[in-house]
């Protein structure tokens, strides 16, 4: 692994979030902008955004309330920012302004000292998918998309790559897919679905592991997000290769 995975990650926080250069205190708010190459989510407002990395907080925040985030996290401990209390107090001041707290997400970059699983012959068979496969895709299941977190339709997050696992010598017999979508210059988002019957079999790892080798083939870096809720997700994202990396705020 040859990239230079935090100089990437870092590079990709300052377009999401307008940020020129970093400084000393590793406090950077600036004014709400959307750049390209920029990770733009759909139905997530600019007007704030938070991404807490190694220490740092990286902050983006509208004309309107930019003076008042600066006086409240200039010299804040930005490991406690989602605390529940601080939340709060953010949530009642964005509310001022008609905006309220969408979600906090934790999200993951690959460990590069992790060593790569080790598995038998599986029972299915893999289909890689492109633009192509993944257009015939849309057009055959569009909202009833049984894939909906491989596959995400999304016009600011487009579908890359997709890997289709199906039960031997049976194309209709679909067990699960992973899939990565360009969520920016730098990083591209895996997400996986496993069908019901076919859970807690390690598919999960195995197609999340797979996807991770094939985005760092194109010269990008994968991440993996979750809810901090979600246990299950979280021990697939670390079992396939990943470590907690960063925090993130989202608003509407």
């Amino acid at each position: 692994m040859n990239i230079d995975i935090d100089s990437y990650a870092r590079e990709q926080f300052r377009l999401d979030t307008n940020c020129k250069r970093e400084n000393a205190s590793g406090i950077m708010i600036n004014e709400s902008a959307e750049l390209p190459g920029a990770r733009l989510v759909d139905n997530v407002s600019p007007f704030f955004r938070a991404i807490i990395y190694k220490g740092d907080a990286y902050i983006m925040a509208d004309p309107k309330i930019i003076d008042r985030v600066r006086k409240k996290y200039s010299d804040y401990k930005v490991e406690w920012f989602c605390k529940f209390e601080n939340l709060r107090e953010l949530d009642k001041m964005l509310n001022e302004y008609g905006h309220e707290i969408l979600d906090t997400h934790v999200y993951m970059l690959p460990d590069p000292s992790f060593t790569d699983n080790e598995y038998e012959d599986i029972p299915f068979d893999e289909y890689w998918l492109y633009d192509k496969e993944i257009a015939e895709w849309k057009e055959k299941y569009g909202e009833d998309n049984p894939f909906r977190h491989a596959l995400v339709f999304s016009n600011r997050q487009p579908d890359r790559i997709g890997l289709l696992l199906t039960e031997k010598g049976n194309k209709e017999g679909i067990a699960g897919m992973s899939g990565v979508s360009e969520d920016g210059k730098r990083l591209w988002q895996i997400g996986i679905d496993v069908l019901p019957e076919f859970r807690g079999h390690g598919l999960a790892v195995y197609l999340t592991e797979k996807m991770k080798k094939k985005v760092f083939e194109r010269g990008h870096i994968p991440f993996y997000g979750t809810s901090e809720s979600h246990s299950l997700s979280l021990d697939t994202g670390i079992r396939s290769g990943f470590l907690p990396a960063w925090t993130e705020v989202y608003v509407k």
